[in-house]
């Protein structure tokens, strides 16, 4: 068939979008027949005839096939955009569902586990040295977890603080708190032109949003990146380093909650803040 290889692109798609195998390969077939009987659309398709008509009801439920009723039935294929969109549109509102559920279950575990933690053990539990996250959503989510969490201090570092967009109510709200926010930034002049650029719309950002409640300071050095929360009370840290080469969805990065590492990081940040760091 001529259009057998775009037919397979479009099972494989559709089925990578949620579509299973019986669905994906009725709904590629009458994409490329238009308006037809089921019958027809079996025997094209190899859907078994017994299944057929469950599967194209599914595919209507779904808005993605529209019918028409009549002896026989005819059924023909939504656009190709509208089916994309609508395949989005169910895929979100499942993740959502599932979402409020785990939400749910979450409650329930954290109030009845608490009942039984350490509650058959002796003494105190060892603090991990180091939780490994992945780069991206999860460790933008930690970190804003962290913010949230700061009582005394916050010591950011980062080349050019592009994900300022993300946190920084996070962190407005922590100033307000009456948390002392601390950030070093990479010197302007050792970025790349587009880093440096982003960088200066970033501190812009930061003007307008902290405005004096923040301190800046930019070295020409940046051993690791992330933030250091409360290391004198026994706080929390999230850092990576540089992967150069290693795509960022590959890049992993590290929280702890163990005070030696706390504070030795935040003597570290220290460090750099009064003798390598220099004001704008």
């Amino acid at each position: 068939m001529a259009f057998e290889k775009d037919i397979n692109q479009t099972r494989l798609l559709l089925i990578n979008m949620g579509l299973n195998d019986y669905q994906a390969s009725a709904l590629a077939y009458l994409l490329l027949l238009g308006e037809t009987k089921a019958t027809t659309l079996s025997k094209t398709s190899k859907v078994p005839s017994a299944r057929i008509y469950g599967v194209l009801d599914q595919l209507a439920r779904m808005g993605l096939v529209n019918v028409r009723p009549g002896r026989p039935m005819l059924y023909s294929p939504r656009p190709p955009e509208d089916i994309a969109s609508s395949l989005v549109s169910l895929s979100m509102s499942e993740l959502k569902q599932k979402l409020r559920t785990l939400e749910y279950y979450a409650e329930d575990l954290v109030e009845i586990g608490k009942k039984l933690y350490l509650k058959g053990e002796k003494g105190v539990p060892r603090v991990p040295l180091l939780r490994i996250v992945s780069v991206g959503e999860v460790s933008m989510d930690e970190t804003k977890r962290l913010y949230d969490g700061a009582e005394k201090e916050i010591q950011i570092l980062s080349r050019a603080l592009e994900y300022l967009p993300e946190v920084a109510d996070r962190l407005r709200q922590a100033v307000k708190r009456g948390v002392s926010l601390k950030i070093v930034l990479m010197k302007p002049n050792m970025l790349e032109p587009g880093d440096r650029e982003k960088q200066v719309k970033v501190l812009e950002k930061v003007n307008e949003e902290l405005g004096d409640r923040v301190e800046i300071r930019f070295t020409d050095k940046i051993p690791i990146r992330g933030c250091i929360i409360d290391p004198e009370i026994g706080g929390k840290a999230l850092f990576l380093v540089e992967d150069p080469g290693v795509p960022f969805f590959l890049r992993e990065a590290a929280i702890t909650s163990h005070q030696s590492v706390v504070r030795g990081l935040g003597l570290m940040y220290n460090l750099l803040w009064k003798h390598k760091a220099t004001k704008p």
